[in-house]
């Protein structure tokens, strides 16, 4: 049953850790080789342009690069998204995820989710 599906016929995740590990099933049946770096992009949502470049300074001074956009026709928040080559698996998402979240906690913002390539 593909991601999509499940949603359909038994609604969503119920908890982040049952979207990541989610994510991660759908990535090895699309042939990912989890023990390998690969682009990995984690995306964050502010009210206002402080917050978000306040948040983008602390995502870039660790090995993340991060990049803020101001709201659009479509994303009525400033965005910031980190993006990074990691090897991922149950444990390392479980602590971006937990990182990112409290970086945007820390600076009035929202944690949106994480996606990876399937292939490195």
């Amino acid at each position: 049953m593909g991601f999509l599906d499940r949603i359909r016929n038994k609604g969503a995740p119920a908890t982040p850790q049952e979207a990541d590990q989610l994510v991660l099933r759908q990535l090895v049946s699309r042939g990912a080789d989890l023990t390998k770096p690969r682009h990995v992009l984690h995306y964050l949502y502010f009210a206002d342009e402080i917050d978000a470049r306040a948040a983008a300074e602390v995502v870039d001074q660790s090995e993340w690069e991060a990049t803020v956009r101001p709201p659009n026709e479509t994303i009525e928040e400033w965005s910031l998204r980190a993006e990074g080559y990691r090897v991922i698996g149950a444990t390392t998402v479980e602590a971006f995820r937990a990182w990112f979240a409290q970086i945007a906690l820390d600076h009035r913002g929202e944690y949106d989710g994480w996606e990876a390539s399937a292939k490195p």
